[in-house]
């Protein structure tokens, strides 16, 4: 009697353990860096399995991982990432490269330079959180702008810093050139003619413990993305 309760207990267990795994492999839980997430919600309504998304600026999310954070896949901007969150998620590929760029909303061409020197208030995302505000700090050290004891108004990631341009709390603002568009037209924001040699890629990373099953839905969605 013994015997076959044991038996019917490892075959409860064996189909628990496989309904688990089932559901495991029917979602992706992925951390997304807050500029992309309109573009990838408009394109996973109609995708097959549920995606679990988590959005912020790309270095909040690195570090919920390094605070232990264990999502399936991550997008996020690849810029001076720590090592322990490398050691931890395999890169897989580029998602799109995406270059830093000024923008104004005044009807005469204006420089950084200009911008710098009369303290006009510069828009930029928070360099501990963000990708594109450490490149926007370093844009303005390498310009010399310190010099003039510079303005910045500080937003959390990339896309609050459109929110920001769209509510009229900005007249200059260093954004990703991929953004532009999302800038409200009737505001008649410009590009500054300032070339400043700054872009970074936004790639896929795969934590290294998903099941094999799961990796390869993983990688389905990844092409399904970038198609």
């Amino acid at each position: 009697m013994y015997k076959y309760l044991k038996i019917f207990f490892l075959m409860i267990i064996l189909v628990f353990n496989t309904s688990c795994k089932n559901n495991e492999e029917d979602q992706i839980n992925m951390y997304l860096a807050a500029s992309l997430l309109d573009q990838v919600e408009n394109n996973i309504d109609s995708y097959s399995k549920q995606i679990n998304i988590d959005s912020s600026g790309s270095y909040d999310l690195v570090n919920k991982v390094l605070l232990g954070a264990r999502p399936d896949l991550i997008l996020v901007a690849n810029y001076k990432l720590k090592n322990e969150f490398i050691e931890n998620y395999e890169f897989i590929e580029n998602y799109y490269s995406s270059s830093v760029i000024l923008v104004h909303n005044q009807n005469y061409e204006i420089d950084l330079k200009t911008i710098c020197e009369k303290k006009y208030e510069i828009g930029i995302a928070d360099p501990s959180r963000a990708p594109l505000g450490k490149l926007s700090s370093e844009i303005l050290k390498n310009n010399k702008c310190d010099e003039f004891e510079y303005n910045t108004k500080i937003t959390s990631n990339a896309s609050s810093l459109i929110n920001k341009i769209n509510l009229k709390y900005l007249n200059y603002a260093f954004i990703y050139e991929n953004d532009f568009n999302e800038i409200n037209k009737e505001l008649d924001f410009k590009a500054s003619r300032d070339e400043f040699d700054k872009a970074l890629n936004y790639s896929f990373f795969i934590n290294k413990k998903v099941s094999l099953g799961n990796k390869k839905n993983i990688l389905e969605f990844i092409r399904y993305l970038k198609n």
